[in-house]
C-alpha cells in the first residue's frame, strides 16, 4: 500500500487494503486476532468504546496509527524476502500488528474526563498503551507470554526506552518490537503532510507541559511551532538517525528496494521536508 496516500484515502481504505496484503504474504482469508484489534481500535478512537471518549489529542490521531501500521506491514512482510533477516513467524507478526495498532491508544481519555485533550497523557501514554493492550488481550483469552511481548513491543515505542534492555522472549520478537519502533517513527516522518502538522504536534507538547510542568523530558521542548520546525533537521539527523540505526537494528533497510543498497521512499520523503525546512524558515 502506497504510504503517500491522503487523509480520506488512508482512511477509508487502509484495512481493506492492509487485509489484501497480510493475507496475500502469510495465507489465510482474514487477519486473525489482528482483525479484533483493529475493530476495537476504530470503536474507541470513535468515541464509541464504552470506557474512552473520542480521540482528542490534535496529533495522534487515527491517521497517524494508520501510517504506522502501513509501514509495519511493509517491513514484516520484507523480512520474508530478505534473506540477512529472519523472518517473523505469523503469530509474532501478529503480535506487533496488534502492538503498532494499540501504540498510542494511551492518548485516549476516560469516559467523562473533559478536561484537556489527551496529549496531556504525552508523558505517560507509553504505559497507558500498554494497560489498553493488557485489559483487551486478557478479554480476548491471550495468554500472558503473548501479553507481555505486545506491552514491550509497545515500549520500543517510548523514544527514551532502550530495545535492548526490554526483555523479550526470542530474537523474533526482539526483530518486531524494532519493527514497531521504526514503523511509528517513519510513519509518522515520511507522512505527505508532516510538515503542515508539526504545529498540531507543539500543541501536544504545550498541553502536556500545562498537565505535567516539572516533567523531565529526554529532549529540550521547543518554545514555538517555528522552533520545532527548525529543530527537526537536527533532530533527525542526531536523535533519529541513530535511533533507527542502532536500537532498532537497522531494519528500516528492509525498505530498501532493492535491497541493502536501493531507494527507501520512507526516507526519500523525509529528505524532501527536511529540504524544505530551511526555505519556510526564511
Amino acid at each position: 500500500m502506497q504510504f503517500l496516500i491522503n487523509s480520506n484515502e488512508l482512511k477509508s481504505d487502509a484495512r481493506t487494503q492492509l487485509r489484501a496484503i497480510w493475507c496475500g504474504a502469510f495465507g489465510g482469508a482474514d487477519m486473525g486476532k489482528v482483525e479484533d484489534a483493529w475493530t476495537v481500535l476504530e470503536l474507541a478512537f470513535s468515541g464509541k468504546h464504552p470506557n474512552f471518549e473520542a480521540i482528542d489529542a490534535p496529533y495522534h490521531d487515527l491517521e497517524h496509527t494508520l501510517r504506522a501500521c502501513i509501514c509495519y506491514v511493509d517491513l514484516a512482510i520484507k523480512s520474508h524476502k530478505t534473506p540477512a533477516f529472519s523472518p517473523l513467524p505469523l503469530p509474532i507478526a501478529e503480535l506487533g500488528f496488534i502492538a503498532i495498532l494499540f501504540h498510542d491508544t494511551g492518548y485516549l481519555k476516560s469516559k467523562g474526563d473533559v478536561e484537556g485533550n489527551g496529549a496531556k497523557y504525552a508523558f505517560n501514554h507509553v504505559e497507558r498503551s500498554q494497560e489498553f493492550a493488557e485489559t483487551w488481550m486478557l478479554e480476548e483469552g491471550f495468554d500472558e507470554s503473548s501479553i507481555k511481548e505486545v506491552e514491550a513491543m509497545i515500549q520500543c515505542t517510548d523514544f527514551s526506552a532502550t530495545s535492548q534492555t526490554i526483555p523479550f522472549a526470542s530474537e523474533s520478537h526482539h526483530l518486531a518490537g524494532c519493527m514497531v519502533g521504526t514503523a511509528d517513527l517513519l510513519g509518522q516522518m515520511a507522512s505527505p503532510d508532516y510538515i503542515a502538522k508539526l504545529p498540531l504536534l507543539h500543541l501536544e507538547m504545550m498541553e502536556a507541559l500545562k498537565q505535567n510542568p516539572s516533567a523531565s523530558t529526554p529532549i529540550e521542548i521547543p518554545k514555538t511551532p517555528t522552533d520545532l520546525l527548525q529543530m527537526t533537521p537536527e533532530f533527525f539527523r542526531d536523535y533519529v538517525l541513530p535511533k533507527l540505526e542502532g536500537d532498532y537494528r537497522g531494519v528500516f533497510h528492509l525498505l530498501n528496494d532493492p535491497y541493502p543498497e536501493g531507494r527507501n521512499i520512507y526516507m526519500d520523503q523525509i529528505q524532501l521536508h527536511l529540504d524544505y525546512i530551511p526555505l519556510s524558515a526564511d
